[in-house]
């Protein structure tokens, strides 16, 4: 055969059309770039290395057969799905992405997704998903069966060949560290970090015992006390955990502009209700998401970066913060409104009583992700828990109306006796945004809304509410998404300690935290999993 005539010339053009089609699948990067952009057109060397097998299978004449085309199909499905990891993770998280690891937060990003859209709009993202989903199968397909059919042709197998010879001649150059006319590394690749991946899973039986052992000698850190907590005096003590809340509220121009006002109408109004406060920031061991990793982090007293030391500490016997003020004699209460499914995990927080969605009682409508005002939930959990109260109450909230995608918000309703179940929801208009998955990029108003939301409902709430000498410590899990706070921002999050009993205040003020509700940048930066020995060293009798 001669590559010149009009049938291989026909195969040659096949040829081009199924390498470009695959090779701007697996280059495309999400955002992504201005297109055409030089780099989509850089030579996949993944892409390269499947046509390489199969101008390998043409020479024993393979013959069309889904024992070829599968295989090759799910490969190419695989490094889309792993290129579109690695560029999402960094992009909303600000950290590497892990296969292993990230491979199963799938569930709870279809949760995400599922409790964040309306469901018109939902069946429409399904149905478009499904479609796109057909048509690159099918586009896929199409081109392995091109591409075979090309290299049916001795001739155009032969060059390309020769192509691949001088492409590995020009890599092996440029790895040998020299870069033929200055140019940069000329083709794309993932290899290196797929073998990243397939090491740390190689090696994942090592890493695992490696990681429950340190969670274990963290965990014996903490000295016995002999009187946990006695110096808070039977305190009531709330810990408020905020969706999102992190340091761009304080450190960004832009977002520090329109919370300011927020945040010194609290501090005054707490002022003027005889509550002293004082504030620091915290380091966070995730961003973005993954709040469990934070507060898991502040109440063990173990750092948890992901979700493998996380899981390490469910299975140690690490004694969470709860189970102190269990031994002080409290009634413990968690309070996780954002919680819809069924949480075993819980269980190593040694909560007296735990209270999910759907033990809150409501009645109204969803609010995006989160599934009830915080408002609501403030107002039940006085209700139910705090007002009849017979003994100490300690009561974690994770709070949610800020969680994102921030569009849309429930309203502040003034008189509080109006809440009842939500049913009042029903009846007034959400604060709607136009934010949404994936792209938050315009959606900083919309976040800062969320938390003047929150602070609004809380400063009403503790003037109203709290009239004895409680212990209340507001924090952030994490800070929110990369679109929101800009790349480069630190994983701080506030942390903010009240309480009419300046006692209870002052062994704060010792450890480094600032008198008011503006956090300061302490010389030496203390992450979450230092509060639960200061915290029990401050207030518990050796």
């Amino acid at each position: 055969m001669h590559l010149t005539g009009r049938h291989n010339l026909k195969l040659a053009v096949q040829l081009i059309l199924a390498w470009l089609f695959l090779n701007l699948l697996i280059n495309m990067d999400y955002p992504a770039p201005s297109f055409p952009s030089p780099e989509l057109l850089k030579p996949s060397l993944e892409v390269w290395a499947l046509l390489l097998a199969l101008s390998i299978l043409s020479v024993f004449k393979a013959a069309d057969s889904v024992w070829i085309y599968v295989p090759m199909i799910l490969a190419v499905v695989f490094l889309r799905l792993f290129r579109l990891g690695d560029t999402l993770m960094p992009a909303y998280f600000s950290r590497p992405f892990n296969l292993y690891i990230d491979s199963g937060y799938v569930p709870d990003l279809i949760h995400l997704l599922y409790h964040s859209q309306s469901l018109p709009r939902l069946m429409f993202y399904v149905l478009a998903a499904a479609m796109l989903l057909s048509a690159l199968l099918w586009g896929i397909h199409k081109s392995l069966r091109l591409a075979l059919r090309a290299f049916s042709a001795q001739r155009l197998r032969r060059l390309f060949w020769g192509l691949t010879a001088l492409q590995a001649a020009w890599v092996g150059l440029y790895l040998y560290g020299i870069a033929p006319f200055g140019a940069n590394f000329p083709a794309a690749t993932c290899s290196p970090r797929l073998m990243e991946e397939a090491i740390f899973i190689l090696k994942i039986g090592e890493i695992k015992r490696e990681g429950l052992a340190a969670v274990q000698m963290a965990g014996s850190r903490i000295q016995p006390f002999t009187a946990p907590l006695a110096g808070l005096g039977k305190s009531d003590v709330y810990l408020i955990f905020i969706e999102s809340y992190g340091e761009t509220l304080f450190a960004d121009t832009a977002h520090a502009r329109e919370f300011a006002p927020t945040i010194r109408a609290f501090e005054t109004a707490l002022t003027r209700s005889g509550f002293t406060a004082c504030s620091r920031f915290l380091q966070s061991p995730t961003f973005g998401g993954a709040s469990w990793l934070g507060f898991g982090t502040l109440e063990s007293g173990q750092w948890l970066p992901d979700q493998l030391r996380y899981n390490f500490l469910l299975n140690s016997r690490v004694a969470p913060l709860a189970e102190y003020f269990n031994r002080a004699g409290y009634r413990t209460i968690s309070v996780m409104p954002g919680t819809t499914m069924p949480w075993p995990e819980g269980k190593y927080f040694e909560y007296t009583r735990t209270y999910y969605a759907k033990d809150l009682e409501y009645r109204g409508p969803p609010f995006a992700w989160s599934p009830m005002p915080d408002q609501y939930t403030l107002h039940f959990i006085y209700t139910r828990e705090i007002a009849q109260r017979r003994e100490p109450l300690f009561i974690r909230y994770m709070l949610t109306s800020s969680h994102a995608p921030f569009n849309t918000q429930p309203p502040y309703v003034q008189n509080w006796d109006e809440i009842g179940h939500g049913e009042i929801y029903q009846r007034i208009r959400p604060v709607t945004f136009s934010s949404d998955w994936p792209d938050l990029k315009e959606g900083g108003r919309a976040y800062e809304t969320a938390i003047c939301y929150d602070f609004t409902v809380l400063q009403d709430y503790l003037c109203s509410f709290v009239k004895d000498g409680a212990l209340i410590i507001i924090l952030g899990d994490h800070q929110p998404v990369v679109q929101i706070t800009g790349p480069g921002a630190s994983r701080l999050v506030p942390i903010h300690v009240i309480s009419r009993n300046p006692a209870l205040i002052d062994p704060f003020i010792r450890m480094g935290y600032a008198p008011g509700m503006i956090p300061s940048h302490a010389p030496s930066v203390k992450g979450m999993d230092d509060f639960l020995a200061d915290f029990l060293t401050a207030f518990s009798t050796p």
